[in-house]
């Protein structure tokens, strides 16, 4: 009897030990009833958080659970948003789960798996529905397919998750461009959303995998970035803005096309739902809507998106100009007028002012329709544009809708990444491209600070295109910025690719390996007329390099260091004002350092 007793002490043991590890990975909190929830409710989202709703007088049975892919934005389900009211109406039990805000999909899902063993047990149910917003519904496929939770999930209905990655991610990449993402509101957790993450490693492990439970997802995708309802739909349309640039068609955060989940059903076309990516979380818009697709009995349409979701493309036919940069100019055909120009700016619309060859320009007005006008991004047709200056920080997209257009593609199989040109006859040996590409994180989602290195592509003259191989490159996700130039034009286009494959062992080993760099530091990053460089590695003999953003080498040299220190002198006062990156090689390695030359 002892011997027995003791072991029912143990298994209880284990079995609190569990439960009580889950609970520590979450704080636990229980809503009112939503009547009685006020407006201005704010929890302690400071870790992961389980809110759990109360249970409806005519509770069905069904367990609905929240998901939002930042933690900062799960109260946007039962604040200000009829969410809660709608379910708890119609007899659902409801449960809001805050996963983490920056860690990425693969952390986040495995959060999301263990609250669904959580939320299962709690209710003495054997599965639940999902309903996630943005990149929840990634975390939901990683906590489905990843971490084996798959037959606890009935349906997922996902809103405005980009399946497919969002260009924002891959602007985000860039670290010249970063304040502009920075002014939306949404500057973490991109590393897994960009769309080469998303096609190279994502797509390719869940829609190929034998497990994959394409029919148990319902898509809505929305269309509206200008159209939004809500106080932050300014944001949104600064950042659809931006998005519609390189995907078109979008909500402010997920082009329509990224949201189309390979074999799921579709409830909008394309155009249809005019939401931005903030109204498809409220109740108030779309809960009438999704509700009957939790019915298993109600008719799904599918929608044949094969060619919308298989582009591998970038397409350009844009230049962009950076205000920290004194030497980007303005370079096109002259006879190409007018030119619609799509401006960031730092500063808020009404306190800025920019000028043309010192002629102010005033921005077009838009339809007044609800929140539309952005705080930071404005739109000018301009004639004769020369030189843009401004009375802040800005970035300018200029459109030529004649002239050649720049395509970026990836090629996986080959590891390679080309560069082509349409709509032009000019000779492709006059047309230089060169990139800076630089190394931002695992495979598994982990950030890494890379260096920042200056590529040229080569020409293919069978192929009509521009190649660089990337073969040797380390296993990793890359930021890539390419410049194609020539004495008529400039092209230019933000992206990325990745390099090696996804694997589940990898990611439990949470690898992380990058080669050794020699032990270099730059006394300041800001410069005027000199450069101080000091060494710890032994090495006295090293070259420099200094490129602009554009990828244009500036200035080279061969240089001895004189105890441990190196001061660089020779053209650095007659280099324009702007960003540049400083490379120093010493045979063995190389080391990069970004420089801003007041």
């Amino acid at each position: 009897m002892k011997s027995k007793f003791k072991q029912l002490i143990v298994l209880a043991l284990i079995l609190f030990t569990s439960f009580f590890s889950y609970a520590q990975r979450f704080i636990e909190k229980q809503l009112p009833a939503p009547d009685q929830l006020s407006t201005f409710f704010i929890g302690p989202l400071l870790k992961s958080t389980i809110h759990y709703g109360k249970t409806p007088p005519n509770y069905n049975g069904e367990i609905l659970l929240f998901n939002h892919g930042y933690i900062d934005l799960n109260q946007l389900f039962f604040t200000n948003n009829t969410f809660y009211q709608d379910v708890y109406n119609d007899g659902y039990q409801v449960v809001f789960v805050a996963t983490t805000r920056g860690e990425g999909m693969w952390v986040n899902g495995e959060l999301l798996a263990e609250s669904i063993d959580i939320i299962t047990n709690k209710y003495q149910v054997n599965n639940l529905n999902i309903i996630a917003h943005s990149n929840g519904g990634k975390a939901t496929e990683a906590a489905m397919f990843f971490y084996n939770k798959r037959d606890k999930v009935k349906k997922v209905i996902a809103l405005g998750t980009p399946f497919w990655g969002t260009y924002l991610a891959d602007v985000s990449q860039q670290w010249w461009f970063n304040w502009i993402w920075r002014n939306t509101g949404l500057n973490e957790g991109s590393a897994t959303s960009t769309t080469y993450y998303c096609r190279d490693v994502v797509r390719p492990y869940f829609d190929n995998a034998s497990n994959n439970q394409p029919e148990k997802f319902i898509i809505l995708g929305a269309s509206g970035f200008k159209n939004g309802h809500t106080i932050l739909a300014p944001l949104m349309f600064t950042s659809g803005s931006i998005l519609y640039l390189a995907q078109g068609t979008n909500d402010g955060v997920t082009p329509y096309s990224s949201s189309l989940r390979p074999g799921a059903s579709y409830i909008f076309d394309k155009g249809e739902a005019k939401l931005d990516h903030i109204d498809v979380a409220l109740g108030q818009y779309v809960w009438n809507t999704i509700k009957p697709y939790l019915n298993t009995s109600f008719a799904r349409k599918k929608v044949n998106s094969t060619i919308e979701i298989s582009k591998r493309e970038i397409i350009s036919n844009y230049q962009i100009i950076n205000s920290e940069n004194s030497y980007d100019q303005v370079i096109a055909n002259k006879s190409i007028t007018p030119t619609l120009v799509t401006i960031f700016h730092e500063k808020e619309l009404n306190d800025f002012k920019i000028y043309n060859n010192n002629s102010e320009l005033i921005p077009l007005q838009h339809k007044k329709t609800p929140h539309e006008q952005s705080k930071y991004q404005s739109s000018y047709t301009i004639e004769k544009l020369q030189n843009l200056n401004a009375n802040s920080r800005f970035a300018a997209f200029i459109h030529y809708s004649d002239g050649p257009r720049m395509k970026y593609a990836t090629n996986k199989e080959n590891e390679s990444v080309s560069i082509r040109f349409d709509r032009t006859d000019i000779s492709l040996d006059e047309i230089v491209v060169n990139a800076i590409i630089t190394k931002t994180g695992n495979l598994y989602g982990e950030t890494i600070k890379g260096d920042s290195f200056v590529y040229s592509f080569t020409l293919d003259s069978n192929a009509k295109n521009f190649t660089l191989d990337t073969s040797d490159f380390e296993n990793g996700t890359y930021s890539i910025y390419v410049t194609g130039k020539h004495q008529t034009f400039v092209r230019s286009i933000a992206s990325g690719f990745t390099v090696g494959q996804f694997s589940l062992e990898g990611l439990k080993k949470q690898i992380n390996i990058s080669k050794s760099a020699p032990e270099y530091t730059l006394l300041t990053n800001i410069i005027d007329d000199q450069i101080e460089i000091s060494n710890n590695s032994g090495r006295q003999e090293v070259s420099y390099s200094i490129f602009n953003l554009n990828g244009q080498l500036q200035l080279q040299n061969k240089v001895i260091f004189s105890n441990q220190k190196l001061i660089i002198q020779e053209g650095i006062s007659s280099l324009a004002k702007g960003i540049y990156i400083l490379i120093v090689n010493d045979n063995n390695s190389k080391k990069s350092f970004k420089i801003v030359k007041q």
